[in-house]
């Protein structure tokens, strides 16, 4: 089932914002930037038109039908700022996902190599002893990933046992998150390309909702978080197609 499309009232998704940052809640259904794949509405253009000037970027990106928190460049010295943050593991986001399954403990940690596929826009995930065993050519093709992930908790739906976990992803690989989840046999509610789909769901159970960091500038601990927007009715009541 297609997504419905989102309202586009940048100003309302706006959670934050000082001179030279803002962070917004993304809707499901909205581009991070363009060039992701496909044509569409994304963040970059509306923040442009918001702020009525170019030289605005997002610092990182979350996939078209994930919705959460997405820190925007308002200026380039901020970004720069921020992307050193980024690159020193200094700017903490942390994830809500709804899976089916169990996790074995209530904190695990997920390493498995990431390889995308240009061509279909798919990622697979392999250990690092199969990349080993790989021919040259394709071991190339894949990076290091790992994501910590927390349980929540734990519920039985009608399509099964699942859990909701805090995710965080260590480094920040395309489609990381749902397809460490999957490698780990935790494939997230709602997702038809890495995941399980469910009935009434048009979206992935997957929603950035906090991140974290001291600011550059100010050495203010800023903390940034969206609602979750799912009730616990709905995955209560998650059923197969």
């Amino acid at each position: 089932m297609k997504a419905p499309a989102p309202a586009l009232d940048f100003a309302r998704w706006i959670l934050w914002e000082d001179e030279g940052l803002l962070a917004i809640d993304k809707p499901a259904g909205v581009l991070s930037q363009g060039g992701e794949g496909g044509q569409g509405v994304n963040v970059v253009d509306l923040a442009r038109a918001y702020l009525g000037r170019e030289g605005v970027g997002v610092l990182h990106r979350i996939d078209r039908n994930v919705s959460g928190v997405v820190l925007v460049a308002k200026q380039p010295s901020a970004a720069s700022a921020m992307t050193r943050l980024i690159q020193k593991g200094a700017v903490e986001r942390v994830y809500r996902a709804v899976v089916r399954g169990s996790p074995a403990t209530d904190a695990l940690h997920i390493d498995a190599m990431l390889a995308k596929d240009a061509t279909t826009n798919e990622v697979r995930a392999a250990t690092a002893e199969a990349v080993a065993r790989m021919t040259a050519a394709v071991r190339k093709e894949y990076r290091p990933a790992s994501t910590d992930v927390n349980v929540v908790a734990r519920f039985r739906a009608p399509i099964g046992a699942c859990a909701s976990l805090d995710v965080r992803p260590i480094s920040g690989r395309s489609h990381q998150i749902r397809v460490h989840l999957a490698h780990a046999g935790l494939p997230i509610l709602g997702d038809p390309k890495y995941g399980v789909l469910v009935r009434g769901l048009n979206r992935p159970l997957l929603h950035a909702m906090r991140v974290a960091f001291v600011h550059p500038r100010t050495r203010v601990h800023v903390v940034i978080e969206a609602r979750i927007p799912w009730t616990e009715a709905m995955v209560a009541g998650a059923r197969s197609p």
